[in-house]
């Protein structure tokens, strides 16, 4: 429904609410092309690097059988492929969450300037309908992504604290610069979602204010009371959580999460220089 819901949006939408929408792309594109292009070329360079370099397969993984007759060495290479091709899907999902995530802050972006831009009474309960709508639409988004950002998330700390550890440790810089690229992609992921969702939390709340800026205050009192209702859920954002398990995302999280991975990533690395000592 969420994906339909946008689809059939996109194709009534009118051509001032096109501009908003192709101010959100502009924006954007750059951002997320350079990710789905520098994702897409990691995953090559992975699937081509047994072509370049002595290992014999993409992931430099030892088996305890001997692995140099076929048809095995190709079956285990194909695995490798599918293994690095499922990993690539799951970093690129990211990005179509924040695709709904951006679609639903231009909808909020839409709303607040009709607001705006009301003249008559009808307009107005028209716009405390769509908003009532938008609501809606917005918590089916919410709860339809949130725990795939959840495991996202679980993923990539666990990539986060194990690479940096390879990378810190004496290993040779062919090997940290493998680790260092999926350090780097599990970052980027993160923030390919937490910077929409913490646009998201101000776009809602412009609702609020877009909606006191309206003729409101002409109205009679049954319908100033009605409006108050709207007013205060208005004041209530859009966000991205999973209670007791995914505070709001936005970028203030984000900014805690890459310091929480970097406090246990240097708590590793004590155990390991404490380990190799002993």
């Amino acid at each position: 429904y969420v994906i339909y819901e946008l689809e059939d949006y996109c194709k009534r939408a009118k051509p001032e609410e096109r501009a908003i929408f192709h101010r959100y792309v502009d924006s954007c594109k750059s951002i997320y092309i350079g990710s789905i292009c520098a994702f897409t070329v990691t995953g090559l360079l992975l699937i081509i690097s047994p072509v370049v370099e002595p290992h014999p397969f993409p992931i430099d993984i030892e088996y305890p059988f001997s692995v140099d007759y076929q048809p095995l060495k190709i079956i285990i290479y194909l695995h490798h492929i599918l293994l690095i091709y499922q990993s690539y899907t799951q970093v690129c999902a990211n990005i179509f969450i924040a695709l709904l995530l951006w679609f639903v802050s231009a909808r909020c972006d839409i709303l607040s300037s009709r607001f705006r831009a009301v003249t008559k009474f009808t307009e107005l309960r028209a716009c405390i309908e769509e908003h009532q709508e938008l609501l809606w639409y917005g918590r089916k988004v919410t709860l339809s992504i949130r725990y795939v950002m959840l495991a996202s998330l679980a993923i990539s700390t666990i990539v986060i604290i194990f690479t940096g550890c390879t990378f810190l440790s004496r290993q040779p810089m062919s090997v940290k610069s493998t680790f260092l690229i999926f350090f780097i992609s599990s970052l980027a992921k993160v923030y390919l979602c937490a910077w929409p969702a913490d646009h998201l939390l101000s776009a809602s709340s412009n609702v609020a204010h877009a909606a006191y800026d309206s003729m409101w205050y002409n109205g009679k009192v049954d319908f100033q009371k009605n409006f108050l209702h709207t007013l205060l859920r208005a004041q209530q954002p859009i966000a991205v959580n999973v209670p007791c398990m995914l505070p709001t995302v936005s970028l203030n999280y984000y900014a805690s999460y890459v310091s929480t991975a970097f406090s246990y990533l240097a708590t590793f690395r004590i155990i390991l220089d404490e380990s190799d000592e002993d």
